[in-house]
This record gives C-alpha cells, structure tokens and sequence, in this order.
C-alpha cells in the first residue's frame, strides 16, 4: 500500500515538472543572463497589461507550454510601462510582438510583429530551441504587402501572353 502511494506521489511531482506553466520574467536583463548561463535561446513577448503575453501568444497547448517551461527563458515586457515602452522600442516592435535569441544572448534569431498563436507559435518554438539550430541572421515573420489591381478593371481585360514568335 505504501509503495502505491508513494508511486503516485513521485508521478505527480515528475508530471508537474514537466506540465508546468512557464516563468515569466519581468526582468530583460535577468533573462538575458539566464539564457546564457543555462545555454537557452530568450523568448520576449511584448504586449501591454499583466498578462499581456497572453494576448500575444494565445492559449498554449500542452507541447507549447513543456517547450517554453523547458527550453526557453521567457521574458514578458509590458508597454503599460515606460521600461517596456523603451524596451519594445529598441527591439523596433510598436504594439505587440515577440524576439528569440540565440542561445548565445548574443542574437536575435527570430523578430515577428503582432500576434502569434497555434502552430506558428509552435514551429516557431521548436526550430529556435533545437541545439542544431545555427544563427546566420534574423528571420522574421513580417506580413508581405501586396498591391492588387483595383475593382474597376474591365471584364474583357487579359494580360499580355507572349507568342512562339517572341
């Protein structure tokens, strides 16, 4: 009987460390150290309020939340603040957004402005905190504009198609 119970106990430990929710630091400094010491890439959510990383980020499924709780060092700045208003200025980011570094500290692997939640989020994630990962500039996730011709095209209107005698 004691060792059933004991059994349990140990699980429930093991499992809580792993399914944990991640830490978030206030401090850009300290995750800065942080990530160096342990050797982990630094991921900074930027957004406004107490708990505005949530907004940035969603609602994390259990494998997004066991990545960030034991690959990352999660940093939250919140432009409620003046702190965080200059922090997400120097990172160039206006609204909400997020930056991974490199394990180094020394980087920014990834840059993205807005929101990211799901599988973005995930893939993400998952590529940055890979140990094979190596940094040869900052990718970004940045929307790309495009300019469509506007409604009042004719019908009848056909690109130039060109001949076999071009």
């Amino acid at each position: 009987m004691n060792t059933s119970i004991l059994t349990v106990v140990l699980a429930g430990v093991m499992l809580a460390g792993q399914n944990g929710s991640p830490t978030w630091q206030n401090s850009y400094a300290t995750a800065q150290r942080m990530g160096i010491e342990q050797q982990k890439p630094v991921l900074v959510v930027i957004g406004n309020g107490d708990h505005g990383w949530k907004q940035v980020i969603g609602e994390t499924t259990p494998e997004t939340t066991q990545i960030l709780t034991q690959k990352y060092v999660c940093v939250y700045v919140d432009t409620a603040t003046t702190a965080g208003k200059l922090l997400a200025h120097s990172f160039e980011i206006s609204g909400a957004g997020l930056v991974v570094s490199d394990r180094t500290g020394g980087y920014q692997a990834f840059w993205h402005q807005g929101n990211m939640t799901g599988g973005a989020l995930t893939s993400v994630l998952t590529r940055y905190s890979d140990s094979h990962f190596s940094f040869r500039g900052t990718e970004t996730n940045a929307a790309r504009n495009s300019f469509y011709p506007s409604a009042g095209i004719p019908a009848n209107f056909a690109p130039f198609q060109p001949t076999a005698s071009c």
